[in-house]
């Protein structure tokens, strides 16, 4: 009899919790040995009403008060302390009762942070205590992520296992540096040059290109930063996907309508399910700094210029990787013209960023998986 895994994330505080929990879930369904692999919402399962509320305040923060939101992140520890108490204690005997019991999991892997203290506790109390492992999707760990029920923890680089070792005393063995998981799509993809990438996409093949992309929501100031790139002399090939956000599409169709004389080739996007094929086109993807995002990015060897990262995890996400010399961060739309520029003289004489070697990781979805199988 195979194994059973049950992978837990949420989707309301952006998409890219439930990527990698997909990404996880695809390479274990594709493996040997697996009775079951399934991926639940915690707060859908335990409490839809949470869910929204917590939702309204998250987006409505970022929305609002950005700088209020990034002091409420800094304070993790005290935070962190609720949920792995009051909120911890009730959620677990919901998620217990709701999911547990009936999917008997062997393997309980967590993508997002919200319910990891209660299916810690959760496993504390059940008869058959399964493997708990944490998987922050993002280049930095906190409070959230930590417990001291948790068996492994699944880290996007060694600096970060250090971080466990050093500020939260995790033992080595509790460590697993494989990476944020990315789609298997991703990693095949990085097989194919950006010229064919681009061919196939119907786009001119020699062409200097520029992706522009804010996630699933279109969010990241998306048209001012198109403004921007217009004013760039040499011509470009700039691809702007605006994910589901009808609203912004619709004014930068109607916006490259009365701009008829540009001198770039201008391609606008709406959502795309296989964004793997774009990114791989691109010399350079502009984006919002959430973890998944990243991960794909750096899987595709395509540089990142990240725009205006948001308080609390992308601002994590672009001092890591500005660290790293993964990625440069610009915080005005003259920033990106600037960078642009240098960038493209670097790229166009072929120039390798080796330093995207050291912190991508294509095959994290795919390793975690056979480590998960062989416990």
């Amino acid at each position: 009899m195979g194994k059973r895994f049950l992978v837990v994330t949420e989707e309301w505080a952006g998409s890219g919790h439930r990527m990698a929990a997909e990404a996880l879930v695809e390479e274990l369904c594709a493996s040997t040995g697996v009775d079951s692999a399934r991926l639940v919402g915690g707060l859908e399962t335990a409490s839809p009403a949470l869910r929204e509320l917590s939702r309204f305040f998250y987006l409505g923060m970022l929305r609002l008060a950005p700088p209020l939101w990034q002091r409420i992140y800094e304070r993790e520890q005290l935070w962190s302390t609720s949920l792995q108490k009051p909120l911890a204690w009730w959620l677990s005997r919901k998620l217990t009762r709701e999911l547990l019991k009936k999917e008997q999991p062997d393997v309980v892997i967590a993508t997002h942070a919200y319910c990891l203290s209660a299916l810690a506790r959760a496993k504390r109390e059940m008869d058959a205590p399964f493997h708990l492992v944490s998987i922050p999707t993002d280049f930095h760990v906190n409070h959230f992520w930590v417990h001291p029920q948790i068996d492994t923890y699944v880290v996007a680089h060694e600096q970060l296992g250090e971080v466990l070792k050093r500020d939260f005393q995790v033992h080595a063995d509790k460590i697993q540096v494989h990476g944020i998981p990315v789609r298997p799509a991703f990693r095949v993809a990085g097989e194919r040059d950006k010229p064919t990438w681009r061919a196939a996409l119907g786009l001119s093949p020699e062409m200097f290109t520029v992706l522009v992309s804010g996630g699933e929501g279109g969010y990241g100031g998306i048209a001012e930063v198109l403004q921007e790139l217009v004013r760039v002399q040499e011509p470009l090939q700039i691809i702007v996907v605006t994910g589901k956000n009808a609203k912004l599409k619709r004014q930068l169709d109607d916006w490259q309508q009365k701009t008829p004389d540009l001198r770039h080739h201008l391609l606008i996007r709406g959502y795309e399910s296989q964004m793997w094929q774009w990114i791989s086109a691109a010399d350079v993807y502009i984006s919002k700094p959430g973890g998944i995002t990243c991960a794909e990015a750096l899987a595709l060897k395509t540089p990142l210029l990240l725009y205006k990262p948001l308080p609390g995890q992308e601002r994590r996400n672009s001092a890591f990787l500005r660290h790293n010399q993964a990625a440069a961060v610009a915080n005005t739309p003259m920033e990106i013209r600037e960078t642009l520029n240098r960038w493209r003289i670097r790229l166009e004489g072929q120039k390798e960023i080796e330093k995207i070697e050291q912190v991508r990781r294509p095959e994290a979805a795919r390793q975690t998986a056979e480590y998960l199988l062989g416990l």
